[in-house]
């Protein structure tokens, strides 16, 4: 089967932030970024610079997703605390979204001020005021042989303290091993260059070990870089630069698409595609800690937009031994170390 043109139909309106929603409900940011009164001093002048930057960043994936799939139909939704772009039935993009999201003069419940001082080790009240920004984005390629690219970043916070996370990762359908080298090389140079020289392999553990199924003993895909609550001096730029590489032209991801997207694929090929995209949903809803926290019956399509368009589940699939499918299987139950550290 080979690549075919778009077709219309109509897509949610809000990427999740992976695994912030624990943080961050599901809402969106305004173009004009107001922020938060609450903030002083530091705290206020970094995030302030934080959320223009994923603004930018917003714009600058937009043009380079529309650059690499003209034939998209693309969704604009734009409320008073974001923008989010949608895009569907592409050539290449069979479905996606970028998404940037604000947070202001939120106050804390109990329960999150407690799972959030647990977390960083710190002593939040609950009733405190916080804010917080976050991008993230998804992009579902229509053939089997491109993966799905899956990121975020975000800030969040309370008084003087602010935590930053995020990560990226990949789907592929069909484990390539020249792509995976390239894809985690790349970010293990953005590692080296802002972080510390264990940072790449603690943010590639930690995004193994956080998209897993246990129930499938199988790994969501071939992984990427993963990092929560991080407040070192260079998480702020650390964040920005991971953005602004992710679609990159030379960057982890568009050099894969640029190799794949004009390949032939056969409808057993496709079918393998929709099994595994099933077991991004099955992560999605049954794992993933910002879906759950988002689910309500006034925030469903924003919290599902993220999900593939089409899935297919199968009774035991399991793929014949020494197949191109049980090899990519093998590589998702035993995730390898593509970059020597």
């Amino acid at each position: 089967m080979a690549p075919h043109g778009a077709t219309a139909s109509l897509l949610a309106s809000l990427a999740v932030a992976k695994a912030s929603l624990t943080l961050v409900p599901t809402l969106l940011m305004p173009a004009a970024i107001e922020i938060a009164p609450t903030l002083h001093g530091p705290a206020a002048t970094s995030f302030e610079t934080f959320a223009s930057a994923v603004n930018d960043l917003q714009k600058k994936m937009i043009a380079t997703a529309k650059l690499a799939d003209p034939t998209a139909s693309w969704t604009e939704d734009e409320h008073s605390r974001g923008r989010a772009v949608i895009l569907e039935d592409g050539e290449i993009w069979e479905k996606g979204c970028i998404s940037v999201t604000l947070i202001k003069d939120g106050e804390l419940s109990a329960v999150r001020a407690s799972t959030i001082s647990g977390r960083t080790g710190t002593s939040i009240e609950a009733g405190s005021s916080y804010s917080a920004c976050a991008l993230s984005f998804v992009l579902h390629a229509r053939s089997p042989r491109v993966p799905t690219l899956r990121g975020d970043v975000r800030v969040f916070v309370v008084g003087d303290d602010q935590w930053y996370g995020g990560g990226i990762d990949l789907t592929p359908t069909y484990v390539d091993e020249a792509d995976c080298i390239h894809f985690h090389s790349k970010l293990a140079a953005l590692c080296n260059t802002h972080g510390t020289p264990d940072t790449y392999a603690t943010m590639k553990q930690t995004c193994d070990e956080y998209f897993y199924l246990p129930a499938r003993a199988e790994h969501r895909g071939v992984g990427g870089v993963f990092f929560d609550d991080l407040k070192a001096d260079w998480a702020p730029e650390f964040s920005r630069s991971l953005i602004n590489l992710a679609l990159d032209d030379d960057g982890p991801y568009m050099p894969i698409v640029r190799k794949h997207a004009s390949c032939q694929y056969t409808d057993a090929e496709k079918k393998w595609q929709l099994l595994r995209r099933g077991r991004y949903i099955e992560f999605n809803l049954l794992y993933d800690r910002g879906v759950k926290f988002g689910l309500s019956p006034e925030s469903v399509e924003r919290v599902l937009v993220s999900s593939p368009p089409l899935v297919a589940f199968k009774y035991k699939a399991e793929p014949m031994a020494g197949t191109p499918e049980a090899e990519t299987l093998a590589v998702l139950r035993h995730p390898r170390d593509w970059v020597k550290t």
